[in-house]
């Protein structure tokens, strides 16, 4: 009897590894893993760090709007308005643009450029 438990519980654990190396494996794909490095970067102070982190991220999956929208932080934050709204552009045209929109009015990220024409024309425009 206690034989059969260790492998069945050997069978759990293998089953567990499995599904835990597919899933890390899928996040790495999605950019899930570099968005994440990308936030302990910024976090961290290493605004350039995180950019690289966060490029990667996007190019493994453009679809993850708040991406962009780091990214468009980041670049607000280095004080390079032109790639700020570059990317603050991109992350408007997701389908999440409301939410982007109202995350980008209170970031402290975007204090540099909150007082541009262009930052208030793109924040408080027409919706995409």
């Amino acid at each position: 009897m206690e034989k059969r438990i260790l492998i069945v519980v050997a069978g759990i654990l293998a089953l567990l590894g499995f599904l835990a190396v597919g899933a890390g494996t899928w996040a790495y794909s999605n950019g899930y893993y570099h968005a994440l490095r990308g936030g302990f970067a910024q976090g961290g102070g290493d605004v350039d760090g995180a950019i690289l982190y966060f490029k990667a991220a996007y190019e493994r999956n453009p679809d993850a709007f708040m991406v962009a929208h780091d990214l468009a932080g980041c670049y607000a934050l280095k004080g390079d308005k032109e790639s700020c709204f570059e990317w603050l552009r991109v992350a408007l045209k997701s389908s999440y643009a409301d939410y982007a929109r109202k995350h980008a009015k209170t970031a402290s990220d975007f204090d540099s450029v909150r007082q541009t024409k262009e930052f208030q024309s793109l924040i408080e425009g027409p919706e995409d």
